[in-house]
C-alpha cells in the first residue's frame, strides 16, 4: 500500500489507525492492462444494477442487465457479446463477495 506510506510519512498515528482499519481487507484488485477496459465498463456500470430485497436481511446485488452492457458496448465501440461475458463473470465474483461480507457481519452481530 504505496498510498499507506505517504500517509506515513505526514502523520504516523494516522497511518496506524489506517493500517489497523484495513488489516483484514484485500489487497485492491489490478486487472491486467488487456482487460481494463473490461474492468472500468464494469465500474461505471454498476448504478446500473438492480439490487433485490433480502427478505429479512440485507439487499443482495443483482447483475448488471446486458441492455446497460450493450448500450455502454456500442457508445464506446465495443463487442457487446464478449463485454457481457466479462462483466456476467466479475458480476458473479462480486455476489460471491457481497454474499460472505452478509456472512461475515451477522457473525459479529
Amino acid at each position: 500500500m504505496d498510498w499507506l506510506s505517504d500517509i506515513a510519512d505526514e502523520d504516523p498515528e494516522a497511518a496506524e489507525l489506517l493500517a489497523e482499519r484495513f488489516k483484514d481487507e484485500d489487497p485492491p484488485v489490478k486487472p491486467l492492462p488487456w482487460c481494463m477496459w473490461a474492468w472500468r465498463a464494469w465500474h461505471r456500470l454498476k448504478h446500473d444494477r438492480q439490487w433485490r430485497g433480502g427478505g429479512m436481511g440485507p439487499a443482495m446485488p443483482s447483475g448488471i442487465p446486458y441492455s446497460s452492457v450493450a448500450a455502454y458496448a456500442d457508445r464506446h465501440g465495443q463487442d457487446a457479446d464478449g463485454l457481457y461475458l466479462l462483466i456476467a463473470a466479475m458480476d458473479g465474483v462480486y455476489a460471491e463477495w457481497w454474499d460472505e461480507q452478509v456472512e461475515a457481519a451477522s457473525k459479529k452481530d
